[in-house]
């Protein structure tokens, strides 16, 4: 438990260090005591499994393919986290496997698993079993399935809810980015609902649609980009001036516009013409916003802030003051940072072969090349001063690195606001253009949303 609670800490300090924010939504659906089943889908490698585990206030155990132990820095890391090795069939089948697939390959593993369950704990599952970066879930694996039934048919543990979780990365790959963990709606196997409670494949589809509920899902990749493209700009069209801190939409809010439009997408087609004229309207004016706002350099969000001389004196103060205090300890944790994570980030680039490896691979790498640049410095101050400013020394590296990040996020939008005020000032009729526009497209996009809920079509459109 030692082990596993400082493996929990390191990496909630890798999280908060290469994404900007992590949300979580739902929290209040997930049991407090008793066995729990986790079933999220798969889109960051050991990302996924850090997130949920970070974000959690129950130790949770982790399933992961048996093929991370071949690396003996996983490896390591898995077994200190109490991690459950699982064999899936398409490793066996894989070049350099035995190619014999065993049914009971998982015996081993699924009794672990109950004996978690058993003991009133967590345990966490991919059922997709693979991270991949598809713009749609992809078919589940039964291994969950079986796991809950047998859960209740060999333990005779009758209440073993099964909870999904929904990953949504703004752009997993990037640093400073950021991750929503949205819980579901959990699922219990004896519920009266369930027609055939023994069919392993009924429940696996039951937990298809509970996962589909929580993360997005597209056709297409060109499909992805172009309604997330969307609802990005109509998240912020929708939004409010927010401070500098907090500068973007919750990405919660935006994965809620994504679904709607997900939603709405259908029923286009059946729409009458001039309701249909007006939504083609309405798209091509968000299609010249978003161009003009490009071009321009100004995030949709800013378009609301004041142009004012006060405004503008007040953010020059505010600002002056932040860095005057904040400026020193962001400085210091870049100077013993700045080395140990360049490096880190281009061994982890080249180390890449798809966009759900960039992020792993820069964590990993950066424990523990960071780890190193710690031990040699902290030796170096204790040999020159001596035990007390070496351990004061240790004790603000981690700090002052937490604080350097927080505080270029910050740096880096407010001199973008800086160059958007500046723009507005020198031209006053691309400021009133943009707002005019914003005004516009907020006022109708609540307007075709009433109008096309209240359309009757043979679809079925959820509540926004």
């Amino acid at each position: 438990m030692i082990a596993y609670q400082f493996l929990r800490a390191l990496g909630r300090l890798a999280l908060h260090w290469f994404y900007r924010e992590i949300e979580v939504v739902g929290m209040e659906r997930l049991p407090v005591d008793g066995p729990l089943l986790l079933a999220s889908n798969h889109p960051n490698a050991l990302v996924d499994a850090l997130v949920v585990g970070c974000c959690l206030r129950r130790p949770v155990v982790l399933t992961a393919k048996a093929t991370l132990l071949e690396n003996p820095v996983t490896r390591f890391l898995l077994r200190a986290a109490g991690v459950v090795p699982l064999r899936r069939a398409s490793d066996a089948l894989r070049p350099g496997g035995d190619g014999v697939l065993d049914p009971a390959r998982n015996a081993d593993a699924f009794a672990a698993v109950l004996d978690v369950l058993d003991a009133g704990g967590v345990v966490l599952l991919f059922p997709e079993g693979k991270s991949h970066s598809d713009p749609a879930l992809a078919p589940l694996k039964t291994g969950l399935a079986r796991i809950a039934i047998m859960a209740r048919d060999e333990r005779q543990l009758m209440s073993v809810p099964i909870v999904p979780i929904g990953l949504t990365f703004e752009r997993k790959w990037e640093p400073r980015s950021r991750v929503l963990m949205h819980v579901g709606t959990p699922i219990i196997d004896r519920d009266s609902s369930v027609d055939e409670p023994n069919d392993v494949a009924a429940l696996t589809r039951r937990i298809d649609a509970a996962l589909r509920a929580v993360t997005l899902n597209f056709r297409s990749a060109d499909e992805a980009r172009s309604l997330v493209s969307i609802s990005t700009v109509l998240t912020e069209v929708l939004d409010e001036f927010r401070p500098l801190h907090r500068p973007d939409p919750p990405l919660a809010d935006q994965v809620r516009v994504v679904h709607r439009v997900v939603d709405i997408v259908p029923r286009l087609s059946e729409l009458d013409s001039e309701l249909g004229a007006r939504v083609e309207r309405f798209l091509s004016r968000v299609a010249t916003f978003e161009d003009l706002l490009r071009h321009n350099r100004v995030a949709a969000s800013d378009v609301q802030m004041s142009t004012s001389t006060a405004a503008g004196m007040w953010f020059a103060v505010r600002e002056t003051w932040i860095a005057t205090i904040a400026g020193p300890l962001a400085l210091w944790g870049r100077v013993n940072h700045w080395v140990p994570l360049r490096i880190a980030r281009s061994l982890a680039v080249r180390m890449s072969r798809t966009p759900d490896e960039p992020a792993t691979n820069t964590i990993v790498a950066g424990l523990l090349l960071v780890a190193a640049f710690y031990i040699m410095q902290i030796l170096l101050v204790a040999w020159s001063l001596g035990g007390v400013a070496a351990t004061l020394y240790g004790a603000s590296l981690p700090l002052s690195a937490t604080w350097d990040f927080r505080y270029a996020d910050r740096l880096r939008r407010g001199v973008a606001r800086v160059r958007t005020y500046l723009r507005f000032r020198l031209e006053p009729s691309l400021y009133h253009q943009l707002r005019n526009d914003l005004a516009w497209l907020r006022g109708e996009a609540i307007a075709l949303d009433t109008l096309i809920v209240r359309t009757p079509t043979p679809y079925s459109v959820g509540a926004w």
